[in-house]
């Protein structure tokens, strides 16, 4: 049994988290000015909804998402909008960001509390809508769409994922520690949008307080609420990985290319839940978060809930920062994190960690030799690929065969570029290809999309010529029953259009339109936020739902017809 519930491969790095989580958790001072990049999210940038010299208060809404993958922004302090401006982002490229200066103090736009327990669905969807609220374990992912999940997938486990696995990050743990009773409340909010019955929480042993935290606050349980599971797993990196986790807790297979819910199954960290929970009972959008600081450049380790928007060299100034010893900056963790290049950037939602590392403690990694065929990145691999010859298809360009061989199912761990003896960075080879094979997939869509578009109007004439023919008929009809009425003799009619034909054809429109509709939704659900695909998307739907019109005012027509014939 203890073999089937655990996932294959993974490894065992130093956690190196000691460090942060000697202090308690503490509040950063309030920034003076924040830059909140409208792109901080998965999915398409928000679009601005505040003009340059507005004053706005703290939790007021300056971006408003945009498509069905995207998130609101909301003001982190109190004051007036400054810029809105272009800056560089933390992907090293530039984005539209909202500058305001702060006037020193929170002036908080209110929302109502709702009470979760009683209030409808679609009122707590709505909510979470408008606050902003995404997964803070670090993919950024619209929480409001992910709350979603029962539209298209029957779901009969929540799972509170507080592994955080990956060496450095402590900020769940100590959201735990400070805040389990809110985090369980949030699950259990989460878990009703769902449908699930079942929750569970997996933590792993290197997390005692978290864990002692967790047994308190669901002692103190309400009777009427449902039951909250806590497992405890050994230690062992990427076990917070969705699929990875879902199969040592539940030892469900997670189907390649699918999703959690694809087995039943729905994930989120801990300080996502609480700012959902907070989001509908406070009526407080999301504005700040826990962030870990760490490093050896750094005096002061901790973690602190930050501002978001706040300048990352302010933040780490509280804790300490020795410039002169700084060699590297990384947010997230040091396995799948991202190297900053400048101080002056923001937080972000995405931002669970930053590293000030010196150049002891994260060196420059050697220079790439050739692969030697050892193997070691086969039996490191958590997801059962096959990196080595990843890396060779990655490397001749050889798109069909990375996709042939799962590359998508990789989660960019970066297992395999540890154990690797000749220092190859497969990691970056696989998001390399990925991005090329998006590349051509976003080509492939606008040829479809420019496809579509013809295909929808021609479906829009054909609707228009069938409406003309009908209308024809309907006058021609009424001409010859007047004649036949005034000649007062009876005629034969003229033979009946064939209804079971036209019946068929509709049947097939409908089934293409719940075809679209499904392929849509389902984009939404997984995360795309390639503008090229979803408008491609959304023309089939809209062809599918003309040609349904037309077929079903051809039929009609025909039931018309008949009803009116002598």
């Amino acid at each position: 049994m203890a073999e089937r519930l655990d996932f294959p491969g993974g490894i065992t790095p130093p956690t190196r988290k000691a460090r942060s989580t000697q202090a308690p958790l503490r509040e950063a001072p309030l920034p003076s000015r924040v830059v909140l990049p409208l792109a901080q999210h998965a999915g398409a940038p928000a679009e601005p909804c505040v003009e340059v010299g507005q004053r706005v208060r703290t939790g007021e809404p300056i971006a408003r998402a945009v498509g069905l993958v995207s998130a609101d922004v909301h003001a982190s302090v109190t004051g007036r909008v400054a810029a809105i401006e272009e800056r560089p982002l933390h992907d090293g490229g530039r984005g539209p960001c909202v500058v305001i200066e702060g006037e020193g103090e929170d002036d908080w736009w209110p929302l109502p509390p709702l009470d979760w327990r009683t209030a409808d669905e679609a009122s707590l969807l709505a909510r979470l809508d408008g606050s902003g609220v995404v997964g803070l374990g670090g993919a950024a992912f619209p929480t409001q769409v992910k709350a979603r999940i029962r539209e298209l997938h029957e779901v009969d486990t929540l799972v509170v994922n507080a592994a955080e696995c990956e060496p450095y990050i402590s900020a769940d743990d100590l959201t735990l520690r400070h805040h389990a009773a809110e985090v369980l409340e949030g699950a259990r909010m989460m878990a009703r949008l769902a449908g699930a019955s079942r929750l569970l929480v997996g933590i792993e042993d290197d997390k005692p307080e978290a864990r002692q935290a967790l047994e308190a606050a669901i002692a103190t349980s309400r009777d009427d609420e449902p039951p909250i599971e806590l497992r405890v797993i050994a230690t062992r990196y990427p076990s917070g990985g969705e699929r990875q986790l879902i199969k040592r807790l539940l030892g469900r297979e997670v189907p390649s290319g699918g999703l959690p819910a694809d087995v039943g199954a729905h994930c989120h960290n801990p300080g996502t839940l609480r700012a959902a929970l907070l989001a509908v009972r406070d009526g407080r959008p999301l504005v700040d978060r826990v962030v870990t600081l760490t490093g050896e450049a750094l005096a002061r380790p901790g973690n602190v809930v930050a501002r978001l928007g706040t300048p990352i060299a302010e933040l780490l100034a509280t804790a300490g920062l020795d410039a002169s010893r700084l060699h590297r900056l990384v947010m997230g963790g040091p396995m799948m994190g991202r190297a900053l290049g400048e101080l002056a950037l923001p937080v972000i939602k995405a931002t669970n960690c930053l590293i000030a590392a010196t150049r002891e403690e994260l060196p420059d990694p050697p220079p790439e030799q050739p692969c030697i065929r050892c193997g070691a990145c086969e039996e490191a691999c958590p997801a059962i690929l096959l990196p080595q010859q990843l890396y060779w298809f990655a490397r001749g360009q050889e798109h069909d065969k990375a996709e042939r061989f799962h590359l998508f199912d990789c989660i960019e761990c970066g297992a395999c570029d540890y154990v690797c003896p000749s220092h190859i960075p497969l990691v970056q080879y696989f998001r390399a290809e990925k991005d090329a094979i998006r590349a051509r997939r976003r080509e492939a869509a606008r040829a479809d999309h420019a496809r579509h578009r013809f295909e929808f109007r021609q479906a829009r004439l054909a609707r228009e010529e069938a409406e003309k023919q009908a209308r024809r008929a309907a006058r021609k009809e009424a001409a010859t029953r007047g004649g036949r009425r005034h000649a007062g003799e009876g005629q034969a009619a003229e033979p009946a259009t064939d209804l079971r034909s036209l019946r068929i054809a509709q049947t097939a429109a409908k089934a293409a339109e719940r075809k679209a509709e499904k392929a849509l939704a389902r984009a939404a659900e997984s995360g795309e936020d390639d503008p090229a695909v979803i408008a491609d998307l959304e023309t089939q739907l809209a062809t599918a739902r003309e040609n349904l019109k037309a077929a079903e005012a051809r039929l009609q027509a025909a039931r018309d017809a008949e009803e009116n014939a002598p």
